[in-house]
């Protein structure tokens, strides 16, 4: 069943655009649920015009995901709001990933051993109607504008460091496609030192229907980019499409189908 969360329609008075959110996560067929997804939905921010979602995926090869996803979404989101935070976006993501991966590189279990915990970190701001985004690991950020889907975010995994062997002409496509370790992860929060983090360099303008969709790995290794575009335009409202991709995913997945959580943020212009 859809762990669901309250949906509602914000307004950012900075210039009178319009923001509307839908959550939804789903258990899967794993015994855990490890997603965290935080996101904007009261009026509080009406007094500082900014929006703010998070999208952590607990990483299920070690103990504690749940634990990290959680630290890490609820840091960000406290961060944001907190009354001392004054800095740019750029700034804001830089400190808070540094902030976040130490935080969670102590975390303890009850018996006071290290949990060696790890998440991944899809994150947007909107502010005065443009996007800003930050990621590490693999979850993902796609913009849908119209009949074009991009996905702005790159899995920070094994295959990334073997496509730049690749391109060098250290090995075949071929031998790369076939690596075993390809999808391992390179670069996470609780490492101790993230490694890579993307972030868009210039703020992206956002036009009267765009939808931002935030996902964890249970959601795009299930659907297929050009199934969660139509499927996004198909449904319209926020709070339907969150609920009809993870609906989705559970009905065309796998057997061992992995937790799928899904933030989509239609902007109104």
């Amino acid at each position: 069943m859809s762990d669901m969360k309250s949906v509602r329609t914000v307004i950012l008075e900075d210039n009178l655009s319009t923001i509307t959110v839908g959550m939804s996560s789903v258990i899967g067929r794993r015994k855990d649920q490890q997603d965290t997804i935080e996101s904007d939905d009261d009026y509080a921010i009406m007094e500082n015009g900014k929006f703010i979602a998070v999208l952590c995926d607990g990483m299920g090869g070690l103990s504690g995901g749940k634990q990290a996803s959680e630290l890490c979404a609820t840091h960000i989101k406290s961060s944001f709001h907190s009354e001392n935070c004054e800095e740019d976006i750029s700034q804001f993501y830089r400190r808070v990933i540094v902030e976040s991966d130490y935080k969670i590189t102590e975390l303890k279990d009850k018996n006071g051993k290290p949990l060696r915990a790890g998440s991944t970190m899809a994150s947007i701001i909107i502010k005065d109607g443009e996007l800003h985004w930050a990621s590490v690991g693999d979850s993902h950020i796609y913009l849908i504008r119209g009949n074009c889907i991009r996905c702005l975010t790159r899995d920070h995994n094994y295959y990334m460091l073997l496509e730049e062997k690749v391109k060098r002409g250290e090995m075949t496509q071929q031998e790369a496609d076939n690596h075993p370790q390809k999808e391992a992860l390179v670069s996470y929060m609780g490492m101790g030192g993230v490694k890579y983090v993307d972030r868009n360099a210039v703020p992206f303008k956002l036009v009267e229907g765009d939808h931002i969709i935030l996902c964890s790995d249970g959601l795009y290794r299930t659907v297929c980019d050009e199934d969660i575009k139509n499927i996004t335009n198909g449904i319209g409202e926020a709070k339907n499409v969150a609920n009809g991709l993870t609906e989705y995913a559970m009905r065309v997945g796998k057997k061992n189908q992995d937790n799928t959580s899904v933030i989509v943020v239609q902007y109104k212009g």
